[in-house]
């Protein structure tokens, strides 16, 4: 697997400066850009690099599988808690929210996951990180009903 935050010269942590991660994307596209470089699979993992890093969802999660614990693979994930299943369903159900909402509490999780990653709790950030996608979920398919 590769490690992201290898590719930038970064800590592996939640908590990035996203200025500096931009700036460092920038200055390595110049360089490995296609059309100033030959190397078009470095000028591809950084692209994929800075997709990843730049997304705190897709960041913390990337954390967790340097750390052998995939979200994202729903094969091998941990399973998701019942609680979040039912606070997700009733959500759904009742449409009794905003984007305002669910962007305030996938903010709120994500506090929770970068708190367990420090502490190294990584079976915790991961159950936390998984309620915070489906909000993140909720919060896309709200987004494109109402456009």
């Amino acid at each position: 697997m590769k490690n992201h935050f290898a590719t930038f010269l970064l800590p592996e942590v939640f908590l990035v400066d996203l200025d500096a991660l931009e700036k460092k994307y920038f200055e390595f596209q110049k360089k490995f850009h296609p059309d100033k470089s030959d190397e078009i699979e470095q000028s591809i993992a950084i692209n994929e690099a800075y997709e990843i890093l730049s997304n705190p969802l897709k960041r913390a999660a990337h954390i967790l599988q340097l750390k052998d614990l995939d979200v994202e693979n729903d094969e091998v994930a941990p399973k998701v808690d019942q609680a979040t299943l039912l606070e997700v369903f009733e959500m759904r159900e009742s449409g009794n929210f905003t984007a305002k909402d669910l962007s305030v509490k996938i903010k709120s999780l994500l506090g929770e996951v970068a708190l367990n990653l420090d502490n190294q709790d990584f079976k915790a950030a991961a159950q936390i990180l998984i309620r915070a996608k489906y909000f993140d979920k909720i919060a896309k398919d709200l987004k494109a009903k109402n456009n």
